[in-house]
């Protein structure tokens, strides 16, 4: 009686961890869509402010994805989107330079007027960034955003910063280079399972 009291234990186990596992494949399949829906969607329009999500900074220099950002930025901004530019995105360890303070040398090289630029040097991912982007923002009367940042990462980033109160519409960056079909699924299930983590822990 006992041995078979633990075999349908066992299989209840197995049966639960089965259910789990599908459970979470077809919620990173959904995830996967939206985010490839999302990434296919601008939402451009005129708002405050342009915010470029920070990426790598190297030396001193914008890495290839936070200059296709920046690129971007100066884009919309020359077309009229918006009259401010905020750049984002703090230090990490061994550097000696916030990636905010490389986009605003950037864009001034790139001849926008520096009175119209907002870095805001504070967070080491989405969501502590634009807690600080909020909080630098809020005083200037800045009460409406285009996002930029790489098509894939809008979902998350524009969850978070409906979720955060800030008026948030996607501005997709264009892509400068094919980056091959391993490298975007790669990148799509990293965004879905960094949403999900949003989700669980947020919710």
């Amino acid at each position: 009686m006992q041995s078979i009291n633990w075999r349908v234990a066992i299989r209840r186990i197995l049966r639960g961890i089965i259910a789990s596992l599908l459970l979470t494949g077809v919620t990173l399949l959904v995830l996967g869509y939206l985010i490839n829906k999302q990434a296919t969607r601008p939402e451009l329009r005129s708002v405050d402010a342009l915010l470029v999500m920070g990426a790598a900074q190297w030396d001193g220099n914008p890495s290839p994805v936070l200059q296709a950002r920046l690129d971007e930025a100066v884009r919309l901004y020359r077309l009229g989107y918006a009259r401010r530019i905020i750049v984002s995105g703090g230090t990490y360890p061994g550097d000696t330079r916030s990636e905010a303070s490389v986009s605003y040398e950037y864009l001034v090289q790139q001849n926008i007027d520096p009175l119209v630029i907002v870095a805001v040097a504070e967070g080491n991912d989405t969501y502590s960034t634009l807690v600080a982007v909020r909080s630098a923002a809020q005083p200037l009367g800045v009460q409406t955003y285009l996002i930029v940042t790489d098509p894939p990462h809008l979902l998350r980033a524009l969850k978070m910063a409906h979720d955060l109160g800030l008026a948030s519409y996607a501005a997709p960056v264009r892509a400068n280079r094919p980056i091959g079909r391993v490298a975007e699924l790669k990148t799509l299930w990293r965004e879905a399972w960094g949403y999900l983590g949003y989700i669980l822990l947020n919710e």
